[in-house]
């Protein structure tokens, strides 16, 4: 399994090395003709990720027949490889390697619509699955987001009470992402005991003050 693990590793990197590019013409782009990301959405060209990549689901190996270093290595690359045609596998929750593999093969053979300007996103289960019932399992992201929001209704609010609904969304979303790493996430922009003495959010150290001497 080995050298056939090593072969499948140099077949995704000619892959990486034959990514699409968008055409930019040699006097550049005319920012007006760039799409916004709605219009990419609706035009963009749809193709199976098999095809668009070279590498087909059956050339992935399942989970059970990996060792975890295998996993690993495998994991690593197909994740760049995602990143590098703009259909990113991205998780909102901590998952274990060999389910974010497992989960990746499984849907390997998806319709991706083929993106230069916007971000896509690798479909991590089918259409109409049942909420833990995909390869994701326990950690189905449908399901957490269900969980997630579970306790919140419409209502109206002061300004005050949506910031304060979304620290609290935000909190409970950082715990079940990073479990015991959460507090070095903390969103102090949300939260007002963290204002500075004018009232404006924690900035993060990303502001600036004016100096009143410059001469402009």
């Amino acid at each position: 399994m080995e050298t056939y693990i090593n072969q499948l590793l140099e077949d995704i990197k000619a892959s990486l090395s034959n990514v699409p590019r968008p055409y930019i013409p040699p006097e550049g782009v005319n920012f007006w003709d760039i799409p916004t990301p709605d219009e990419e959405e609706c035009y963009a060209p749809v193709r199976a990720l098999e095809e668009l990549t070279g590498i087909s689901k059956d050339q992935l190996p399942p989970a059970h027949m990996l060792t975890d270093d295998q996993i690993s290595r495998l994991l690593a690359i197909l994740n760049e490889l995602l990143n590098a045609y703009n259909w990113c596998f991205v998780l909102q929750n901590k998952v274990p390697e060999r389910v974010q593999y497992a989960t990746i093969r499984e849907n390997f053979n998806q319709l991706v619509k083929v993106k230069y300007w916007d971000t896509g996103f690798f479909e991590v289960c089918q259409q109409g699955s049942e909420h833990k019932q995909c390869s994701l399992g326990e950690y189905c992201q449908c399901a957490f987001y269900a969980e997630l929001f579970a306790d919140f209704v419409d209502e109206d609010l002061t300004p005050q009470e949506e910031r304060r609904r979304a620290l609290d969304i935000e909190i409970r979303h950082l715990k079940k992402k990073y479990d015991d790493d959460w507090m070095r996430y903390y969103p102090y922009h949300l939260d007002p005991d963290y204002d500075d003495d004018d009232g404006n959010p924690y900035d993060y150290g990303m502001g600036w003050e004016e100096d009143d001497d410059e001469d402009w």
